[in-house]
């Protein structure tokens, strides 16, 4: 990596930049773990992100066939990771063995020598690890160590302000609608007020016994009136006959 710098500080500000709904996040997941493999050599990447709909990236097919493609999910430095919230680095396969009794010698088959793994966690929110194997055996250079859990420490952040966004426009488009809908229904209230010269109390009432005899919504009888696919008089006759005229429109 010629410029660590600048590629550092690129890829914080691309992993941060995540308060917008239309963001896809198995899109995400696959760009954090494209930068795990840029910032370790010789390595292949596993990660796991829970969500709406749960992610799983394999940088490399191996780790997504048998034999890892299962044991990655239930032992090695991923699991424990993501259960106690601390990254486990640094640990060699080839003295793995005991530990992790099938994972380990799956994963030496391969070539794989030594093996990584850092938490999606903040506080009490946690997204899941990302676990990476390499075939070299030296130990990451604190540098590295240090990156790797800023990388996991912004995409989780970033994933995580993603959600807050997300729930935060959805609420606002419900309210939207809520407050669309309840406009409406004044508006017929005060149409039907108007025409059939009662209180608006009234002509509530009338909007009410109109919707419950024929399985509606106020807000959807007050659009149809609004929009005249229905008339104050069809809401004035008894419900069978209006019904009627209803479908003869």
């Amino acid at each position: 990596m010629r410029n660590r710098e600048k590629w550092v500080t690129d890829t914080l500000v691309e992993l941060a930049d995540t308060l917008v709904p239309a963001l896809e996040p198995a899109n995400y997941w696959l760009c954090v773990a494209d930068r795990y493999t840029q910032l370790i050599a010789s390595s292949s990447v596993h990660l796991t992100a829970v969500g709406d709909r749960p992610v799983r990236v394999d940088t490399d097919e191996r780790l997504g066939a048998p034999p890892l493609g299962e044991l990655l999910a239930e032992e090695g430095p991923g699991v424990e990771s993501e259960a106690y919230g601390e990254p486990v680095v640094n640990v060699l396969l080839g003295e793995a063995t005991a530990r992790w009794s099938r994972l380990a010698p799956a994963a030496l088959s391969l070539g794989y020598r030594s093996i990584h793994a850092f938490p999606f966690n903040r506080r009490e929110d946690v997204l899941g690890a990302v676990t990476i194997l390499t075939t070299e055996t030296a130990p990451l250079p604190q540098t590295e160590l240090s990156i790797a859990t800023a990388l996991a420490d912004v995409a989780t952040i970033g994933m995580l302000n993603h959600r807050a966004i997300t729930r935060l426009t959805s609420t606002s488009d419900q309210l939207q609608g809520a407050l669309s809908s309840r406009v409406v229904i004044e508006q017929a209230k005060g149409l039907l007020s108007a025409r059939l010269e009662v209180s608006p109390a009234t002509a509530f009432q009338v909007l009410r016994r109109y919707a419950r005899s024929n399985n509606l919504r106020i807000g959807e009888l007050s659009e149809r009136l609004m929009s005249r696919h229905l008339t104050v008089t069809d809401l004035a006759v008894p419900p069978r006959k209006a019904a009627g005229r209803a479908r003869r429109r």
